[in-house]
């Protein structure tokens, strides 16, 4: 005769589960305010920003792009590298898992670390609130050339809140790869690397059609336009911008519709990595939804596009 055996939690068991959970999140949280690559992200996305607000402009949306969202691009390193380290604990001998004495398995674990990303989420929060309440101040940005040109154009709330998006993507990214390999070390000169080209050259990752999947989507968007174009005669509200030695006559369109899609696509990331970063239940799911909603999101933005 066999015998089965079912074990079962009981509803004050999972109570005391959550609490610890809730307790080490907590204490991650508080490690993660100390961490240094944390703080020089943000201290770096602050000069960014005060050496772009107070530069002479020389080009349309000069402004506009460096301070939303290319600002916030340290404060993306610095989240990589914080959490490719925390995730890293559980995988390295020489930093240890907080609390190791706690009977937490590794997915809640995981899941403390996942929720001490909402430090540098909020320091980037707070980096876009600050910029978005002084550009309304300053009465907004320059795009377009006279005599289609504004220079009260203002980033709105959905593209404020991609940059804090950016940052949980690249944070999440880095806990997964830390629980992934053993060394932390080569695992964040090759990401960081990688990041720190997608800062760099955004322009390319922001060309026709791969802005759909670039980690900084660049507004406005430009649409070409015939090189017979009158800038007179195109409709009063276009902004437009003159020839230059690279390219033509170009329409320049915050479009908010690929905004919201590019939005959903960065959660769709944000989902999928946190999947990746856990090993059980309900890893699957979590990936393939995360997944799902990236390349539909994707799907989205190419089905809207003004190009």
């Amino acid at each position: 005769m066999t015998v089965s055996i079912t074990t079962t939690t009981s509803p004050d068991d999972a109570v005391v589960r959550r609490r610890a959970i809730g307790q080490l999140a907590r204490i991650e949280s508080s490690r993660m305010l100390r961490s240094a690559p944390i703080w020089i992200g943000l201290a770096l996305t602050v000069l960014l920003a005060v050496t772009g607000a107070l530069s002479e402009e020389e080009w349309s949306a000069q402004k506009y792009n460096s301070l939303v969202p290319l600002s916030v691009f340290p404060l993306t390193i610095g989240a990589f590298i914080a959490g490719v380290r925390s995730g890293n604990r559980d995988r390295s001998h020489r930093r240890p898992p907080l609390s190791e004495e706690a009977a937490l398995d590794g997915d809640e674990r995981a899941w403390a670390r996942l929720s001490s990303l909402l430090v540098p989420v909020g320091m980037a929060a707070l980096a876009m609130l600050v910029i978005g309440v002084a550009s309304r101040i300053e009465g907004g940005f320059w795009i377009g050339d006279s005599p289609r040109r504004t220079d009260t154009a203002l980033p709105s709330v959905f593209e404020l809140v991609q940059p804090v998006l950016s940052v949980a993507v690249t944070g999440a990214a880095g806990l997964a790869i830390g629980r992934a390999v053993r060394r932390s070390g080569p695992a964040i000169v090759i990401g960081g690397a990688a990041l720190f080209f997608s800062g760099l050259a955004y322009w390319i990752w922001n060309s026709a059609y791969a802005y759909s999947t670039a980690l900084m989507q660049i507004q406005p968007l430009e649409v070409d336009l015939p090189a017979s174009t009158n800038p007179s005669a195109v409709p009063e509200d276009w902004l437009v911008n003159r020839p230059n030695e690279y390219s033509g006559w170009r329409r320049s369109i915050v479009h908010t519709p690929t905004v919201i899609f590019h939005n959903l696509y960065l959660l769709g990331l944000v989902g999928l990595f946190s999947g990746l970063a856990l090993r059980h239940r309900p890893r699957a799911r979590m990936i393939a939804a995360g997944a799902a909603v990236a390349v539909l999101a994707v799907i989205a933005q190419l089905a809207v596009s003004p190009h």
